[in-house]
Formats: C-alpha cells, sequence, structure tokens
C-alpha cells in the first residue's frame, strides 16, 4: 500500500479549497522510511507545547506533516477507489476515497464525548460539492464508521435543510 493523503488535506482538495487545512496528514505503513525521507526534504520533527505526536513541520513551506496510521481507514477503506493524481513533472499523489473521506468526518462527527459540528459540516460539503458518489458505498461506510448510528440518508437531509434554510 503507498502512502494516502487523508483528513483535511483531502477535504481540502475535495472542496477546491473551500475548506483549508495547515497540515497533511499520511497513512503509511513504512512511517520510519516516510519520515527520513520528510527529513531530507527539509522536514523537522515537531517538538514542544501544541506539536503534533507524529507529526513534522517544514519552516519555508509554512505547514505540517504527520503519520497518522499505518493502515487507511484501519483497513475497511477499498484500496482500488484511493484517488491518484499525476503531478506535472513526472511523479503521483494519493489521497483517501471521497466516500471514505465523508465516511471518516462522519465518524468524527459521532465521535464521544461530543458531537462535532465542524465534521459534519465538512461531510456535508463533500457531498454537496461531490460530482459523483457510490451512494451504496457511502451509506455502508457511515453506517461502519458511525457504528451505525448514521447513514446517507442522514447527511442528506442535513444536507437538503442546509439548502432550504
Amino acid at each position: 500500500m503507498r502512502p494516502v493523503i487523508v483528513g483535511g488535506a483531502a477535504v481540502e482538495l475535495y472542496t477546491q479549497g473551500a475548506i483549508v487545512s495547515g497540515d497533511i496528514d499520511v497513512i503509511t505503513p513504512w512511517q520510519e522510511t516516510f519520515e527520513v525521507a520528510l527529513e531530507k526534504e527539509g522536514f523537522v520533527r515537531s517538538v514542544g507545547f501544541g506539536a503534533f505526536a507524529r507529526g513534522f513541520q517544514h519552516q519555508e513551506f509554512g505547514f505540517g506533516v504527520e503519520v497518522v496510521g499505518r493502515q487507511l481507514m484501519e483497513g475497511h477503506a477499498d484500496q482500488d477507489r484511493v484517488l491518484i493524481i499525476d503531478l506535472e513533472g513526472g511523479g503521483n499523489v494519493s489521497f483517501i476515497a471521497l466516500e471514505d473521506l465523508i465516511a471518516d468526518r462522519m465518524g468524527q462527527y459521532n465521535a464521544p464525548p461530543n458531537m462535532r459540528d465542524d465534521m459534519l459540516q465538512q461531510a456535508a460539503e463533500l457531498l454537496k460539492l461531490a460530482e459523483t458518489v457510490d451512494k451504496a458505498y457511502l451509506d455502508r461506510r457511515i453506517s461502519d464508521e458511525t457504528g451505525g448510528d448514521f447513514s446517507l440518508l442522514f447527511l442528506e437531509n442535513y444536507v437538503n435543510a442546509q439548502n432550504n434554510s
């Protein structure tokens, strides 16, 4: 499995900058190798109050990178759905699939001890801006990530209520 960008940076990509993130969260089974590569590119391990536990900062670029896990969605995401974007000049970068990202935001919305309205709002914004989604897959992933507490229908109703207010 290749490194995959998840979290806020993926939200920023899928919302075309409507929601901005200050860091890049990455999933990779090769954390140590990835961190050595970051250091070679000028990233420095975050230290001190407020630092990410596994994060690196780049002073010149003004953002951080953090390895947040070894497996995409703890192995629940379909690897074939990962979005691979070719970069000018060669190379490519991988992003979590839109459906898995929406499900992740719903899971964070549902996380105790309190509901995170910002995560519900991000899930709604992602759904509104999506050109196409696999609704059956998305519904299953939302249910998985929320322990069955929420569904795609809940999110669609939320989006519709926002549009009508």
